[in-house]
């Protein structure tokens, strides 16, 4: 258990590293070596130091226990949000940084036109990251008595609804969705957001629908 926690931190570590280096990178080089403006060079160092924080801390807190299953409960299924989303936005956002860094180093245009396209990409990027962030901290867990999501921001909180209580399931893809394979999962036990939980964006829903529907007539017969 301790090695695979070992393994799960290195991993999230590894990606956090790998998005925040560019950051420190361009920053360090312009403070530097660079015939860049001072303010430039600290934006990006202080860009890349806040996101550095921010998803070391998050990455520590991506280890918290999983909640301990009762006596003879059987674990179904576990899933994510889907990281797809959010790698789509990081990928879109590196072509306006790299215009905006060509124009801004390798031409003479004025100030306004590569702030203006590294905002955009800023934009996306920030999109990307705050989704990736999120999903990184969200699972969902079946099993044959319960659902339960899982969201671990600063403390662990969980929602829990028994499978016997359980009154609604329902599948919801959007066309995008559809084609990517993803989808959400609604389960229901009443009206109110406080009796729902929604397993948003996972992964090949199809199966989780269908692992609780298999619950219900064993459960409702007895």
């Amino acid at each position: 258990m301790l090695f695979n926690n070992i393994l799960k931190l290195l991993g999230k570590f590894i990606i956090t590293v790998i998005i925040v280096c560019p950051f420190i990178i361009s920053g360090t080089y312009g403070f530097l070596f660079g015939n860049f403006p001072i303010w430039s060079s600290l934006m990006l160092l202080s860009f890349g130091g806040v996101l550095g924080s921010i998803g070391f801390y998050l990455t520590l807190t991506a280890v918290f226990p999983a909640p301990e299953l009762l006596k003879d409960e059987e674990q179904l299924m576990i899933r994510h949000p889907s990281m797809r989303p959010a790698y789509a936005r990081l990928i879109m956002c590196i072509p306006f940084v790299g215009i905006s860094i060509y124009l801004f180093a390798f031409t003479m245009s004025p100030y306004i036109y590569p702030f203006i396209i590294f905002l955009i990409g800023s934009f996306m990027f920030f999109k990307g990251i705050t989704r990736y962030l999120r999903n990184l901290h969200i699972t969902y867990i079946v099993t044959d008595r319960r659902v339960i999501k899982i969201f671990k921001f600063f403390m662990l909180h969980t929602d829990e609804i028994p499978v016997s209580r359980v009154i609604s399931i329902s599948e919801n893809r959007s066309f995008f969705e559809m084609l990517t394979g993803r989808g959400s999962v609604v389960v229901a036990s009443g009206i109110g957001s406080m009796q729902t939980i929604n397993m948003e964006e996972i992964d090949d829903p199809g199966p989780v629908a269908q692992t609780l529907r298999g619950q219900l007539p064993s459960l409702s017969g007895m």
